[in-house]
């Protein structure tokens, strides 16, 4: 779903998808540092504060096409950066690893438990987290 779709679907600009949201607070994530400080702010306040266009727009004393264009311009940047850069998705794919690793230890220790001898793999399992 893209941003024009997503903020155009309801008058308020509300019905934001929860798929959408949490593609760009992981992008925000990845490149609030790159963004300007404006930008950084109106995606805080609409993705992360759940405030409406309009909502924005009256606190800052703007138009709520100024707000809209604004998200749309920072969304537009994180997404071409992580097209380039990759940041957010090898974020993610770390997070997996990591779930899986934690997984992994706890079966070690469940196994260890009635006295198997996995010193080697809790051992690698370690050296694999360490390493991450």
């Amino acid at each position: 779903m893209t941003l024009q779709s997503a903020l155009s679907s309801h008058a308020n600009g509300r019905a934001r998808s929860l798929e959408e949201r949490t593609v760009v607070i992981g992008l925000f994530d990845a490149y609030a540092g790159l963004l300007t400080e404006r930008q950084r702010t109106f995606v805080r306040m609409y993705y992360h504060d759940d405030l409406s266009l309009g909502e924005i727009a009256e606190r800052r004393r703007i138009t709520r096409q100024a707000v809209f264009d604004t998200l749309r311009r920072a969304v537009a940047e994180m997404e071409r950066l992580e097209e380039h850069l990759g940041v957010a998705v090898a974020r993610a794919r770390i997070e997996r690893v990591r779930a899986r690793l934690a997984a992994l230890e706890g079966e070690a220790a469940r196994l260890a438990s009635r006295n198997a001898d996995l010193e080697p793999f809790r051992h690698a399992l370690e050296a694999l987290r360490t390493n991450l």
